[in-house]
């Protein structure tokens, strides 16, 4: 009989015990601790129901994928104000030196055409219709203002390429530092952008127009920034 009474009564505190640990999981009173994982999963996939049809979430190359679409994919997003990052670029010593050859060749080059008017100037000070040299000044002066006007619509030709060159050498560089930028912070794509904020500069309203058509974010989050990382990263030290 004794034997009977004590496994009555061990069974009656391991089921008190249980319930005990039953209800404390399961949170049932209004004191008991919800105990919950910290982590859920691992799983090949999550399935989310939903009125039409079911979800399927997977994970494809460490993104989160809703078909086997490439498109399908949840990628992290970064914007760069281009602008600032490519004047920076533009503004330092290896670009301006160039520039500043192209110039100098420029002006003495132009200063060699200054010199030859005022040779003819000299050769005919008072010159005016009716003379015996007017044709003959005429005539000199037209070749000169001729062939000026040919070296300078050259001039600006070589200058616009020089300067395009330029501008795409400095792209590259912008770009092939956000690659090492984007890599590091795990970003996907990068858009181009001008902050909301920044002074507008314009002095016409298609200047205006411009400048608000160019601006694609109307808000943004700060984190999602990446100029200063990028111009951090080409070591751009002049504001533009």
């Amino acid at each position: 009989m004794r034997q009977i009474c004590t496994t009555v009564i061990c069974s009656m505190i391991a089921g008190v015990v249980g319930a005990i640990a039953t209800l404390s999981l399961s949170g049932s009173p209004a004191n008991a601790t919800r105990i919950w994982p910290s982590d859920l999963g691992p799983a090949d996939a999550l399935i989310l129901t939903g009125k039409d049809a079911a979800l399927t979430v997977t994970n494809q190359s460490g993104r989160m994928a809703w078909s086997d679409s490439p498109s399908a994919r949840a990628y992290s997003v970064g914007c760069v104000h281009t602008d600032r990052v490519m004047k920076g670029i533009l503004s330092s010593e290896r670009f301006t030196v160039e520039r500043q050859k192209f110039d100098d060749e420029a002006r003495s080059q132009g200063e060699e055409f200054e010199q030859r008017s005022k040779t003819l100037q000299d050769r005919y000070p008072a010159v005016k219709p009716g003379d015996s040299t007017f044709e003959q000044a005429k005539q000199e002066f037209a070749l000169l203002q001729g062939e000026y006007e040919k070296w300078f619509a050259t001039l600006q030709k070589i200058q616009s390429k020089h300067m395009a060159e330029q501008v795409e050498m400095a792209y590259r560089e912008l770009t092939a530092a956000l690659d090492v930028v984007a890599e590091r912070k795990q970003v996907d794509f990068v858009y181009r952008f001008i902050p909301p904020e920044r002074a507008f500069d314009s002095v016409e309203l298609s200047d205006a127009m411009m400048q608000v058509q160019l601006r694609q974010f109307l808000r943004y989050p700060a984190a999602v920034d990446l100029t200063e990382d990028l111009v951090k990263e080409i070591g751009i030290t002049s504001q533009p």
